[in-house]
């Protein structure tokens, strides 16, 4: 983990540097498809949903969430990515429903610029490093 500092317009402006997004997006969804079958099973997707830590901490530690709880939004979060409801998230629908969430986190943040603790592998480190190095160049 690593603290960052970003703001919505460091999100929107790396998805709309499709180059850049793209690869995120292939190399994240590669890294998740652990049988290399082109399709994200429940099992495989859950790790990526964990990852969003969907649910309430206070000052970075977790509140305790009733299991059953857990299992509905995990649930919930999947069919949302499965537009065609078959069971599975292929590449085109991990894209669109992750572009869809980065631009709500977007949304959320505005354009202030905002202190966080950011996941090595998570997107929003990604577009950060990504902003970091175009301020290089």
């Amino acid at each position: 983990m690593s603290v960052e500092i970003l703001d919505g317009a460091t999100i929107v402006n790396f998805m709309e540097d499709e180059e850049a997004f793209n690869v995120q997006i292939c190399d994240r969804f590669a890294h998740l498809d652990s049988d290399h079958d082109g399709r994200l099973s429940y099992g495989e997707m859950l790790k990526e949903l964990q990852c969003l830590r969907v649910f309430e901490t206070h000052f970075g530690v977790d509140v305790e969430t009733d299991p059953d709880e857990l299992v509905r939004v995990y649930d919930s979060l999947f069919v949302q990515f499965d537009h065609d409801l078959n069971g599975t998230v292929d590449l085109e629908e991990f894209k669109s429903e992750t572009k869809l969430m980065m631009l709500g986190m977007a949304n959320g943040m505005g354009f202030l610029p905002v202190q966080m603790v950011l996941e090595e592998d998570s997107f929003l480190k990604k577009a950060a490093e990504w902003e970091s190095a175009k301020l290089v160049a």
